[in-house]
């Protein structure tokens, strides 16, 4: 069996996101590059009928913004706010 022939996979990290110890958000964690070579980590997590997403260059960082953003969903209502929004194809994306 020659190399092309060969099955590939995709090594996927699991994140995690909590707002209390009893309600925990999963999503993927993706490590980059920006132009200038620097690395950061990225994810994006799903919590309720929301999409939240945080990069930082360090993971441990990236943790805390995710928390801080899951406790400001579920316990300050912060996607309960229409505030301003861009409609795109049809749906609206909130810029809160």
């Amino acid at each position: 069996m020659d190399k092309k022939s060969k099955d590939r996979f995709e090594i996927t990290e699991m994140f995690m996101g909590k707002a209390s110890v009893d309600r925990c958000f999963y999503g993927c964690i993706k490590r980059l590059k920006d132009a200038n070579g620097n690395s950061y980590t990225f994810s994006r997590l799903v919590v309720n009928d929301g999409l939240l997403c945080a990069s930082a260059p360090e993971q441990q960082e990236l943790g805390d913004n995710l928390d801080k953003l899951c406790i400001m969903v579920i316990n300050k209502n912060l996607h309960g706010v229409a505030g301003k929004y861009v409609e795109i194809f049809g749906s609206k994306y909130f810029l809160n």
